[in-house]
């Protein structure tokens, strides 16, 4: 978004809404041995992302 468009004259910002956020519950039927999880990043197989270089998708 170019700069000059993200001012709006005349908004006032102490009269904004603050957003709301929604994260659903997340059940996790199984985990990583702690040597797995570790090596990993994360307890949950459900949350390993692996990093993949050059990738420009979406998980």
């Amino acid at each position: 978004m170019d700069a000059d468009k993200q001012y709006i004259p005349g908004l006032d910002m102490r009269r904004m809404r603050l957003a709301h956020a929604y994260v659903p519950f997340q059940h996790y039927s199984e985990h990583y041995r702690p040597e797995q999880a570790l090596m990993r990043g994360t307890l949950f197989p459900e949350l390993w992302m692996p990093y993949r270089p050059g990738y420009r998708g979406y998980y």
